[in-house]
């Protein structure tokens, strides 16, 4: 194997290194994606009803 060809992980391994809490933002990270690939496909993410407005964020949170 040279220098340059990285050593083969196989997801398994990776995903039993986590810890809980990187196994669980992982979880979330992905239902936000297919939930988002979702609704952009069908556009109903896209389309705001007339009567919503902008929630307007802090410039400066405390």
């Amino acid at each position: 194997m040279s220098a340059l060809t990285p050593p083969s992980t196989t997801p398994t391994f990776v995903w039993n290194s986590l810890t809980l809490e990187l196994k669980e933002r992982t979880v979330q990270l992905m239902a936000q994606l297919a939930f988002n690939r979702i609704a952009d496909q069908s556009g109903w993410f896209t389309k705001e009803p007339d009567h919503v407005q902008p929630i307007q964020q802090p410039k400066n949170p405390v």
